[in-house]
């Protein structure tokens, strides 16, 4: 009598099981599903907090008194009337007198010094962590050599119109920022509306 009871017991389990086993595995999967979004959000806002002791990056302007002549632009096509072609700007030209001094805008080590046709003289500074600035379109004669280490307002060199890729008569610097080996807006790192 016992076993009759216990395996009618067995056999309302099996058959409840196997009536509601899609309810069942739907419910264990939304359990499993919330619990990874929990948490791998969790997770991320660990990602996004600020690790003691670091700093944040705040550049000077590569030109005293600088206006911007040419913006940055990641996809939006600007117009390059010296090449006569559309293409995106991936840089900040900032005007600047025949001569006027060019100054690191950060702490960092020239890594490269190179000259050519379209860029003019380019000097490329680290600045660690992955962060590196390039300044195009100086003159050929630059204050610096590679491994120096500059500071921050050290001049570095002289604007020019040495970039025939974009300038014809009037001097410029064309500024770049590196992160991580991408190209990034440097107005991220830099008050351009001061002028300073």
């Amino acid at each position: 009598m016992e076993n009759e009871v216990r395996n009618e017991k067995t056999k309302g389990l099996i058959y409840y099981l196997k009536k509601y086993s899609y309810y069942i595995a739907l419910v264990c999967l939304i359990l499993f599903l919330s619990i990874a979004i929990i948490l791998t959000a969790s997770l991320s806002n660990n990602d996004e907090t600020t690790p003691t002791g670091s700093t944040v990056v705040s550049f000077d302007l590569p030109v005293m008194n600088a206006t911007v002549l040419k913006g940055y632009s990641d996809t939006e096509l600007q117009y390059n009337s010296v090449m006569n072609v559309w293409e995106t700007h991936k840089g900040i030209d900032f005007y600047a007198e025949v001569g006027a001094e060019v100054l690191a805008v950060y702490a960092g080590t020239v890594t490269d010094i190179s000259t050519n046709l379209l860029d003019g003289t380019v000097i490329t500074i680290d600045h660690g962590d992955g962060l590196v600035t390039t300044y195009g379109s100086l003159a050929k004669e630059v204050k610096v050599q590679v491994g120096d280490n500059v500071a921050q307002g050290d001049v570095i060199g002289n604007a020019s119109n040495t970039a025939t890729s974009e300038t014809s008569a009037d001097g410029q610097v064309h500024f770049e920022v590196w992160k991580d080996g991408n190209l990034v807006d440097p107005s991220n790192y830099m008050d351009i509306s001061t002028g300073k």
